[in-house]
């Protein structure tokens, strides 16, 4: 019976060979009067006829006195007494072939045409029957065309090693003891190479256009979809398209997983088609890397990145450390000839070959082009001065290139393909349009005409020149005054003031001890519901050191009110429960103001408040007592300016928290979901900063709280705002900065502010929002347009190379060569 064969069937030996006679790589088994056992074709009598279409050779049968299909036992008589393959290749045009297919190793019996010449024509003869040869002048070893299309397929979408793939091969032969298979790994090696290399120029067109040799980069595909001279754009496109439509946009990075081994003997390596496709020629790319010299990095001016740090990172055992490559910004396409390896990690000398020869690859007639690139604050200062000095790097003459420093948080287009990709654009386009139209149409109405006139002006200008023009686009604040500066101030003017000294300091301790206060309930919030002994011990030390502090600063306060009975400011200590929640180490831990007597908080023998919720006077707190107030009143002012200074300092640590989230989620949490321990290391680095977050907006609370009992003005409030928990929100300015909805978007007012004026009022703030909400419209009306001329480009191109086939089907003369061009056009 056969496995291979699809319904139930049973043949006597003879039967099986005669219906397998064209399924050679079926697999058999044998009924052995016990059970059903491995066997194969072979054993059987079965040969493998080549050269006559899978016929036997008429030259072949006649030799042998044999006529097709003769009984097979006949056929076992005649060379019953033969030994060895030798005498049937001498006799009968017989020999053994090893053939391995996609289900298995395979040893047949091959009868070769026996016709006069047909010997140096073997290989042909395998060709035509869809098994290609080991080796050329003596096959021995085969494969078939599906085992190598499919190792391809695997090595490309599994990263199926060729050991890998040949061993489960053997094992799909004899599970039990695939060593006795025989090995043609090294055979799949060179093949599988060879293979990929034709399939590669028959695709390409280079079969029929056999007096035309692939140049650099011609045996790869670039995007269809980016305007390309000559291919996919009309001969009038200079004319008729804006610079900025046509723009060539190149993103550029590297790849440190691409490693690439030393070979013991690399003379052995024979490339088959050195820079023809994205790889660029090794030659001339060896001579660059060698005559250049490499500029010492600033490191003191570029960030703590991965590509800096790296770039003179060598290993001895590695022959490349990566790979850097050019692709298309808008769809992800690599460029082709424009990948390169790296000796040592990524420089720059090796990125400026790739960027010189994508900007040369098929768009040399485009004036412009976008360069993204993660370190491109740093790679563009001398571009040109390097490409100036080097004998091989050049560049399209008048070309401007605009460096960018972007995080794309796109995909390709692999995974769905151009044509639901460009659809998936369209409709994100026309959403785009439909929420920033609103705001921007309102904003035009609502705000005077001339200054928007004004505004357009600016934008017109920095959208020419850019550089610092386009700072109109980001908030310019001045330099609200510290707490620092305010006491130094204060201090300088303190005895023309009151008349006495100490007290800015005592206030500035005061205003420290809440501090701590806040820092020790936070620190008790993150310990676990059964903290261990050390725990507790440490937060009693804490607790003692800080009651000192306290009762120091009440001795000083006796001084600063000449020894008048103080009382503290009852509910100090309450802390808003949505400012703690994270700082419960995975419990549901209550507020402070919600802990009961047996909370750790009431942990002490003598002491019936804890130094965390201890009562703390201050002058914002007041008194009942008439004669108190006046006592107190000179020093209302001055906390009062000590607060404003405090709630200054708050707001500037907030706003550099809140920048710090947004980037962990926009460049760690969002672009290594897949990678777990990145993962976790970047959400305990998101609580950290959380924490800060919380432990500021407390204190600004309490500054602010602290204004409001001190009786400052209206228009002092009105600049410090109550702080709301959306205010504290990641900024989706950073994180998903191309996101729908954002037309109506307002920053929280604390990032409007950092003065004692209110900003909302002033007209540059009106400027801001204005150009905002013009460039989010601007940016989805250009995105629609370009995404429209993207799927005219794509069908151009897609006519393109429909017209080259059919020009090569109707100058080909061969049917073979004529059928494939016509399938390639269709």
């Amino acid at each position: 019976r056969c496995l291979s064969c699809s319904g139930e069937h049973s043949w006597c030996s003879s039967c099986a060979v005669k219906a397998h006679q064209h399924n050679p790589f079926h697999n058999l088994q044998l009924w052995n009067g016990k059970f059903y056992e491995s066997t194969t074709l072979r054993d059987h009598g079965y040969i493998m006829d080549l050269g006559h279409g899978g016929h036997p050779c008429p030259n072949a049968l006649q030799q042998s006195n044999l006529s097709p299909w003769s009984d097979l036992g006949a056929m076992e008589d005649v060379f019953a007494h033969v030994e060895g393959d030798t005498i049937y290749e001498t006799q009968l045009g017989l020999s053994n072939l090893v053939i391995v297919h996609s289900t298995g190793v395979y040893s047949h019996c091959v009868s070769w045409c026996q016709c006069p010449g047909a010997e140096k024509d073997r290989h042909l003869h395998l060709l035509k029957a869809k098994l290609f040869p080991a080796s050329i002048t003596q096959p021995q070893s085969a494969f078939t065309f599906n085992v190598l299309d499919n190792f391809l397929i695997d090595a490309l979408e599994c990263k199926t090693s060729a050991m890998s793939f040949y061993q489960k091969l053997r094992c799909f032969t004899n599970n039990a003891f695939p060593h006795t298979i025989p090995d043609r790994y090294h055979e799949l090696m060179r093949v599988s190479r060879i293979w990929r290399d034709l399939v590669n120029r028959i695709r390409f067109g280079f079969a029929h256009e056999s007096d035309r040799s692939p140049g650099p980069g011609d045996l790869a595909l670039y995007c269809p979809a980016c305007p390309q001279p000559g291919i996919n754009l009309p001969s009038s496109w200079k004319d008729t398209y804006d610079s900025w439509l046509v723009m060539q946009r190149y993103v550029v990075d590297g790849n440190f997983t691409a490693q690439h081994m030393k070979m013991k003997t690399p003379e052995d390596d024979v490339s088959l088609a050195d820079g023809k496709g994205y790889m660029v020629t090794e030659g001339p790319y060896e001579t660059h890397i060698i005559e250049s010299v490499e500029e010492k990095e600033a490191m003191r001016n570029s960030s703590n990145h991965r590509a800096v740090n790296a770039a003179n990172v060598q290993r001895s055992n590695l022959r490349a450390t990566g790979v850097g490559a050019t692709a298309c910004s808008r769809h992800g396409c690599f460029v082709p000839h424009a990948v390169v390896d790296f000796q040592k990690g990524e420089r720059q000398m090796n990125m400026d070959y790739s960027i010189c020869n994508a900007l040369k690859y098929p768009s040399e007639d485009i004036g412009s082009a976008l360069i993204i690139y993660d370190v491109a604050c740093q790679w563009s200062i001398h571009f040109h001065e390097r490409v100036n000095q080097s004998y091989h790097l050049s560049l399209p003459q008048s070309i401007k290139i605009l460096p960018a420093l972007v995080i794309l948080m796109g995909k390709s287009w692999r995974p769905s393909g151009p044509l639901k990709l460009l659809l998936k654009k369209y409709h994100q386009a026309i959403q785009g349009i439909k929420d920033t139209q609103g705001p921007y149409e309102e904003s035009m109405k609502s705000l005077d005409r001339a200054n928007i006139q004004k505004w357009k002006k600016e934008a017109e200008l920095a959208a020419l020149h850019r550089g610092e023009l386009l700072d109109i686009y980001q908030l310019t604040m001045d330099k609200a005054p510290t707490m620092a500066e305010i006491r130094l101030r204060l201090t300088e003017n303190e005895v023309s003031t009151n008349g006495r000294t100490g007290a800015v300091a005592w206030l500035i301790e005061g205003i420290n001890i809440e501090n701590a206060q806040d820092g020790l309930r936070s620190s008790i919030r993150q310990l676990p519901e059964d903290p261990t002994a050390s725990q507790r011990t440490l937060m009693e030390e804490k607790r003692q050191k800080l009651l000192s502090r306290i009762n120091k600063f009440h001795e000083t306060a006796l001084v600063m009110t000449n020894g008048m009975e103080l009382e503290g400011g009852a509910g100090l200590h309450q802390d808003d429960p949505e400012l703690c929640l994270e700082e419960a180490d995975g419990s549901n831990f209550p507020g402070i103001e919600e802990l009961g007597e047996d909370s750790i908080l009431d942990i002490g023998d003598d002491a019936d408040s804890p130094a965390e919720v201890a009562e703390l006077w201050m002058p914002s707190w007041g008194t009942s007592d008439p004669i108190m107030n006046d006592v107190v009143m000179p020093l209302h002012q001055e906390e009062l300016e000590l607060r404003k200074g405090q709630a200054n300092d708050c707001l500037e640590k907030l706003r550099q928290a809140l920048g710090d989230r947004s980037v962990v989620f926009r460049e760690k949490l969002h672009s290594n979901k897949s990678i777990h321990y990145q993962g976790t290391r970047s959400t305990k680095e998101l609580r950290k900063i959380t924490l800060a977050i919380n432990k500021h907006a407390r204190e600004y609370r309490r500054s602010r709280a602290a204004m409001q009992r001190l009786g400052a003005d209206s228009d002092t409030m009105s600049s410090y705002q109550a702080l709301k928990a959306e205010d504290l929100t990641v900024s989706k300015e950073v994180t998903e900065e191309n996101r729908h909805g954002q037309g109506s978007d307002r920053l929280a007012w604390f990032w409007r502010i950092n003065s004692a004026e209110d900003s909302q009022k002033s007209e540059w703030m009106n400027e801001f929002n204005w150009l905002k909400a013009k460039a989010r419209y601007d940016r989805w009306s250009e995105e629609l347009k370009l995404v429209q001329h993207e799927m005219c480009w794509t069908v151009w191109w897609f006519q393109k190379q429909e017209s080259e086939w059919r020009a090569r089907a109707d100058e080909s003369i061969k049917n073979g060569h004529r059928a494939y061009a016509e399938k390639q056009a269709s």
